[in-house]
């Protein structure tokens, strides 16, 4: 009950569907449901795509600033250590884009076995 109380002082809130195990009162906090009665966690979809979206554009933005800094840098080493960090960001992005490009698949797939089932 503690654990309840400061998630929600800490901007939780209660939401009306009850656990699916025990059927206990759960709380919405940081992109996840937790019951505060048996405390089973469930993350919530939205948080784990929208935290991805965020990261996302964070890097973008990361990766245009510092292209405009590698510009105008005219010393070789400082050249470097920007562009290895353009690098770092860049592998990020495509690591991000396979995810996204694999998650796509997978849903297609479950897309194409439930068209299937409809169809019988």
């Amino acid at each position: 009950m503690k654990t309840a109380a400061e998630m929600l002082r800490k901007g939780g809130t209660l939401v009306k569907e009850a656990c699916s195990k025990c059927r206990g009162v759960q709380v919405k906090y940081s992109g996840r449901l937790i019951c505060i009665n048996c405390g089973n966690e469930t993350v919530l979809e939205e948080a784990k795509t929208g935290s991805l979206q965020d990261l996302k554009s964070v890097i973008i933005a990361k990766v245009n600033s510092i292209a405009r800094m590698l510009e105008q840098e005219s010393d070789i080493a400082k050249q470097m250590d920007i562009a290895r960090l353009l690098l770092y960001y860049l592998e990020i992005l495509k690591v991000s884009e396979e995810r996204d490009k694999e998650e796509g698949k997978e849903e297609g797939k479950r897309g194409e076995r439930k068209k299937g089932d409809d169809e019988r």
